[in-house]
């Protein structure tokens, strides 16, 4: 009569990797509970972040102006209406925006009533309110955060603009406005005869 021996419960046993998968398989959460702690450590780490003010949580901040408003007065010229009103929501000075668009256009143009921008020349809408993004992209948005919470002093030491963001405090220098192609009018032709 042999007995039967078993040894499957005679064998040694590992210390080490048993126990700890042994943990892991009790520690570790019904499927259920692990989708519910998964929303529960986001909203913990979003929370995190709107204490410290990072930008990561806060949706990108829109440059929302209103669509330049141009209207031909008689057959040379051209009216910008709501010029004042754009350099206002712009928070930038009426003569700067103005000395940047007549130099991108090459043209000739002043202030009327203060709130109007009169141009020499037929200008369509597009043109005007593609120069215009040209500038909120050089002039008025930061670099790094992409706000347009930005302020535009001119330096008298070093005779250029910077512009310092109020939301991260980034500060640049911004190229001045340089003048571009200028078609040569009757008036210059004689002006330039004398």
């Amino acid at each position: 009569m042999e007995e039967k021996i078993d040894f499957s419960g005679m064998k040694k046993k590992k210390k080490g990797a048993a126990k700890s998968t042994q943990d892991a398989v009790k520690n570790e959460p019904a499927p259920q509970d692990s989708d519910a702690q998964y929303e529960i450590m986001i909203n913990k780490v979003f929370e995190l972040l709107k204490k410290n003010k990072s930008g990561v949580t806060e949706k990108q901040q829109r440059c929302v102006v209103k669509q330049p408003e141009v209207v031909r007065e008689g057959t040379k010229k051209t009216c910008w209406v709501n010029f004042q009103d754009i350099c206002d929501n712009l928070d930038r000075p009426a003569d700067h925006l103005s000395k940047f668009i007549l130099m991108e256009l090459g043209t000739d143009g002043s202030i009327a009533r203060e709130t109007q921008l009169i141009l020499k020349g037929r200008h369509s809408e597009k043109q005007i309110e593609s120069l215009l993004k040209k500038y909120i992209t050089e002039y008025v948005m930061c670099q790094m955060c992409k706000s347009i919470e930005t302020v535009l002093v001119k330096d008298s030491s070093i005779r250029m603009y910077t512009m310092t963001c109020k939301r991260c405090g980034c500060t640049r220098s911004v190229q001045p406005i340089k003048e571009g192609y200028h078609h040569m009018s009757k008036a210059d032709r004689t002006k330039a005869r004398e």
